[in-house]
């Protein structure tokens, strides 16, 4: 599939074209005039971050932040509401927290603690212990654990000691209570990453604190404890719980369409964070500047044709409660979403976009209109892709708000992020503040311009943005990844059923890849070549390393009357091609086509690596198709 692109720089003489050669509609000049003249998308994320602090779902941050987010766009002359998302069984509040090395030296001590886990009551002191390595060490061994702080082993990922999704402490934990113990300390990497528990009630309140210590304390105070000296550790730690079931809202905010009020263009970005810190990356960074596009689009007088909602979610942090919450509350008007754009990710610049080619033109209406911002556009630039490759639609919540949407078929485009910031860092640890987004202050200010501008151009677009072709219909399709792009090849499962439940089961057994949450940070080299696809006699011969089975084909039959062929023979060899009306090789047989991706082929040239490989499957009769060796 042939891709297009196209870039607005500010010396646009360049590409032979003047500023006015697209014309620039009203609004749209105001929003760049007033996000330039008056940016105040650093504002909000102050406000968000240094007043309110950590947002947890069920704390009083977060019901303070939705409540004055609310109130911001009210102000502003924007249709806004609370609509309750979901509910925590109890209320959780975080003070501060402080801890230090007593003795043999004095040192203060780098920790934290997750979410819903117990505080310290009041100052506490006490020796350090080994921890018991099962239940029955930790039996004989109870009177050393009493009023004592004890080194657990394993290494921390920031969830709470006694189980994140249910609160059921282990065997061990229960007689280090039952002794006594003042705490237990687990070593983590930095940053320590601090995320959350699940205590059920207020009646099962957990007692014992659960202590995320820094690596190089923990083997410090470790190696000392196996020396024989007496180490003394101190913590005072405040983490406050009250009774619930405590409600907590997405905050959803209307710009009414002036001609088509029921068809709506979602921007959103999640409002609660985890509350270690103070959630300024994830996602003060997104929510905003999303904040300050509707301001943006406020200001400016905006009347677009279509309507347009803010959704500042909540729980996301929990499971993308808010956004599932917000799909099914408004299932109806979802067939009527145009798209969805979700902000979650790395403080920066929005920098361009890849759409289908049938929604090119308000796209380039949003690039036309950031020429204006000259001094944004010259550093970060506005560049628009055009790719008709299907997408896929989510199959369950994962990574961020925007897979509530794709489940139900609402486009979710995704913006590109300029920007060198170390994601990984600040990822649900201590250093998520306010001081790590500052140095991107005129990128985010940038995002939030290009925010309004694309959810005006496509809700004021005399156009219609169709869904057809946006996502991948059903069916059963092998995606085989190269440097240079993806080729999706979609099976005929009914033409040679056999032959491909050997493939289906080869592929899905001994090629699957690994799994990605797509809220993490990306991994920073790529995954090894898995095999190779070269060029032979015009048709490009797949080969994927390891053992495959002798007999992989065995009917006769053969796809037909393609305008391209993916091919096999017994020996688990692929051909992809075009179809020229020559006889496939001998021992070949048809069991596909290409779907998309030919301009990866093309790229592709005399051949290359095949980074991964992976079985799509599509609706519920792909999704029932049995691969060999696999179970019903």
């Amino acid at each position: 599939m042939k891709q297009s692109q196209f870039r607005i720089l500010a010396i646009s003489l360049l590409f032979g074209f003047s500023p006015l050669s697209l014309a620039q509609d009203a609004t749209s000049k105001k929003i760049v005039e007033i996000g330039l003249q008056d940016p105040q998308a650093m504002t909000w994320l102050d406000v968000l971050t240094n007043r309110f602090g950590g947002r947890m779902a069920g704390s009083d941050n977060f019901t303070h932040a939705a409540r004055w987010t609310r109130d911001q766009m009210r102000q502003w002359g924007i249709q806004a509401e609370l609509e309750e998302a979901a509910q925590q069984p109890l209320g959780f509040n975080r003070g501060p927290w402080f801890g230090k090395m007593i003795a043999p030296t004095e040192k203060t001590l780098r920790f934290g603690t997750p979410s819903y886990t117990a505080g310290t009551k009041g100052v506490q002191r006490g020796v350090a212990v080994i921890g018991p390595a099962n239940e029955a060490e930790a039996i004989t061994r109870m009177a050393e654990f009493k009023n004592a702080w004890v080194l657990i082993p394993g290494e921390s990922r920031g969830m709470g000691r006694d189980g994140r999704k249910e609160y059921k402490p282990d065997p061990v934990s229960l007689k280090l209570m039952e002794a006594g113990a003042l705490g237990t300390l687990q070593a983590g990497k930095e940053p320590l990453a601090l995320l959350d528990a699940k205590p059920s009630s207020w009646d099962k309140l957990p007692t014992m604190p659960d202590i995320k210590l820094t690596a190089d304390h923990y083997n410090e105070i470790q190696q000392l404890v196996k020396n024989g000296e007496k180490v003394e550790l101190e913590f005072d730690i405040r983490n406050w719980f009250y009774p619930g079931p405590v409600p907590y809202h997405n905050v959803v905010a209307k710009i009414l369409g002036s001609e088509k009020p029921d068809e709506y263009v979602v921007i959103g970005a999640h409002l609660d964070s985890f509350d270690s810190a103070t959630g300024a990356v994830d996602d003060g960074s997104g929510v905003s500047p999303t904040i300050e596009a509707m301001r943006l689009l406020a200001k400016a007088g905006a009347k677009p044709r279509r309507s347009i909602v803010m959704l500042a979610s909540a729980g996301e942090e929990l499971g993308i409660v808010g956004a599932a919450a917000y799909t099914e509350k408004h299932l109806k008007e979802l067939d009527k979403v145009v798209m969805m754009l979700n902000r979650d990710g790395a403080p920066g610049a929005i920098s361009g976009i890849t759409v289908p080619s049938a929604w090119k033109a308000p796209f380039m209406r949003v690039a036309n209109s950031l020429q204006g911002a000259v001094q944004f556009v010259s550093e970060f630039g506005f560049e628009v892709k055009t790719s008709d490759y299907p997408r896929i639609r989510a199959e369950a919540l994962s990574g961020t708000d925007a897979s509530a949407f794709s489940m139900k078929g609402v486009p979710t485009p995704s913006a590109t992020n300029k920007t060198d910031f170390n994601y990984g860092r600040t990822w649900h640890t201590l250093f998520d503040t306010y001081n790590e987004v500052l140095p991107y202050a005129k990128a985010q200010q940038h995002s939030a311009i290009a925010i309004a501008l694309m959810a005006y151009e496509v809700a004021n677009a005399p156009e219609a943005l169709s869904r057809d072709a946006y996502y991948l219909p059903a069916g059963l399709y092998v995606e085989v990844s190269t440097a240079q792009g993806n080729i999706l090849l979609e099976l005929q499962a009914r033409a040679a059923p056999a032959s491909i439940a050997r493939l289906v089961g080869q592929l899905e057994t001994h090629y699957k890849p690994a799994a990605f949450n797509p809220g993490a940070p990306r991994p920073a080299t790529p995954a090894p070549a898995i095999g190779q696809m070269h060029l032979d006699d015009g048709k490009f011969v797949l080969s994927l390393n390891g053992t495959w089975p002798d007999t992989m084909l065995s009917e006769v039959s053969s796809v037909t009357n393609t305008s391209s062929y993916f091919a096999m023979n017994g020996q688990g060899k692929m051909l992809i091609g075009q179809s020229s009306g020559a006889a496939l090789p001998d021992g070949f047989i048809a069991i596909g086509s290409i779907k998309a991706g030919q301009d990866a082929l093309e790229k592709l040239g005399s051949g290359g690596e095949v980074r991964q490989i992976r079985v799509i499957r599509v609706g519920a009769e792909a999704k029932a198709f049995v691969g060999e060796g696999q179970k019903k």
